[in-house]
């Protein structure tokens, strides 16, 4: 595998490489490492920080890191404290502007590994920010953050509800590279990992992973953010319901209506949360004479990120997805298709 060529990445290591370690690595890490499906290279800058060449299919290590994720009730989750929060508001920073350097140093001081991935079927290149692990297992469920180097839509795709939303991930990650965005989030605990809500990044202000949002933000990226729900608990909606779409705040952005139009395109039966009157034209359109205030249970209206995005301006998309689209490979393949054809038109 070839060493970093980019010329960020080159100002990690000075102007001399040292040659890749070979042979030195822990037992603990020969065995987490034979556990992953890509190549693996480890790199040591002069002032002994790592940065971690990879290479293989972005989804299988998506999919890995769900798998590492801390479980319901595991009670592990670790809130980070106001130190924590400000350090990685900076790390965050750093790597999107792609000051490497800083990045895998200020990355190092919050136990956190660097990495610069390669995916493999769309030779995208990717660098990621990943919990250093012990035994295969997460210190503090803090999510992992990955930036597209040669992105070509200003858009961040975020899934704040790992394991409980099953199978967000993967639609997640797939739009991430189909669209080629500028941002992946994924958080790193259930969002009950010890407790009701208790890791639930969508709720509390004080979460490594709004700090991520809000760094990338700033870069002008608008949002989209995949949940699920279950109709079978939605007495009120419309029985065939498979999608409901808001900006968090009850208006029908461009965003919410392009997706929306092409998911209805698609064959997939969405509605939009609104605050419209149910005649409305732009609502008899989009929810075929549903009052919008019917999906104001999936609105996301109390959603931290959706807030953060307003308060400075961003566009914020929030996406509810019904098992029936959730839980058939053929659908996530293509719901996922529809939404980053959708976020390269709109960004």
């Amino acid at each position: 595998m070839k060493l970093l060529t980019r010329r960020k990445a080159f100002s990690v290591f000075g102007d001399k490489i040292p040659q890749i370690l070979v042979g030195m690595a822990s037992v603990s890490l020969l065995s987490y490492l034979s556990k992953k499906t890509f190549s693996f290279e480890r790199q040591v800058s002069g002032q002994g920080l790592e940065i971690l060449n990879e290479s293989g299919d972005f989804l299988n290590e998506v999919s890995r890191l769900k798998k590492l994720a801390l479980q319901k009730k595991s009670n592990l989750y670790q809130p980070p404290t106001d130190n924590d929060l400000k350090d990685f508001n900076l790390l965050a920073n750093a790597l999107i502007f792609l000051d490497i350097k800083g990045a895998v140093k200020k990355a190092n001081a919050l136990n956190y590994e660097l990495v610069r991935f390669i995916d493999t079927p769309s030779k995208q290149i990717l660098y990621g920010l990943r919990e250093k692990r012990v035994r295969d297992r997460p210190l503090r469920g803090w999510g992992s953050y990955f930036i597209n180097t040669s992105s070509r839509a200003n858009a961040l795709v975020e899934v704040p509800h790992i394991i409980f939303d099953r199978f967000s991930e993967e639609i997640g990650a797939k739009a991430f590279l189909m669209s080629a965005a500028r941002g992946f989030l994924i958080a790193g605990a259930h969002r009950n990992a010890n407790g009701t809500g208790t890791a639930d990044v969508c709720n509390s202000i004080s979460s490594i992973f709004q700090e991520v949002h809000k760094a990338w933000i700033l870069s002008r990226n608008k949002t989209w953010q995949i949940h699920g729900f279950s109709i079978s608990t939605k007495s009120n909606f419309p029985d065939n319901t498979q999608s409901v779409l808001s900006d968090g705040q009850g208006r029908i952005s461009s965003e919410v209506l392009d997706l929306g139009l092409r998911m209805k395109k698609r064959g997939f039966q969405s509605h939009v949360y609104n605050e419209l009157s149910a005649s409305a034209p732009l609502n008899r359109r989009l929810n075929q004479g549903v009052a919008g205030k019917t999906f104001s249970h999936l609105g996301g209206t109390h959603n931290v990120q959706g807030i953060y995005c307003h308060s400075v301006g961003a566009a914020f998309t929030h996406i509810e997805l019904d098992k029936s689209v959730r839980y058939k490979a053929t659908n996530r393949d293509v719901i996922a298709g529809v939404i980053a054809d959708s976020i390269q038109e709109v960004s």
